[in-house]
């Protein structure tokens, strides 16, 4: 059975570099999601895109558990 949906948090966080201060601790800690564990799974997964931003879709369940997808970054415009 597939886990209720709370919301949806959309963040810009520089790949590998997620760390609890703002944006990301004030936009998770107010939806009761574990800010050090995302930070944690965060930079493991962007660890090849250090330094770059990486638009993050945070998906926050009724029992606070997360699951996110990272974006392509978008392309500057010339």
């Amino acid at each position: 059975m597939a886990k209720e949906i709370e919301t949806y948090v959309k963040l810009n966080v520089k790949g590998g570099m997620a760390n609890p201060a703002p944006p990301i601790g004030p936009a998770l800690g107010s939806k009761g999601v574990n800010i050090m564990q995302f930070c944690k799974s965060f930079n493991a997964a962007t660890q090849d895109k250090m330094g770059e931003v990486c638009p993050v879709l945070i998906t926050v369940f009724k029992d606070k558990s997360f699951d996110f997808i990272i974006k392509t970054p978008p392309l500057p415009i010339c």
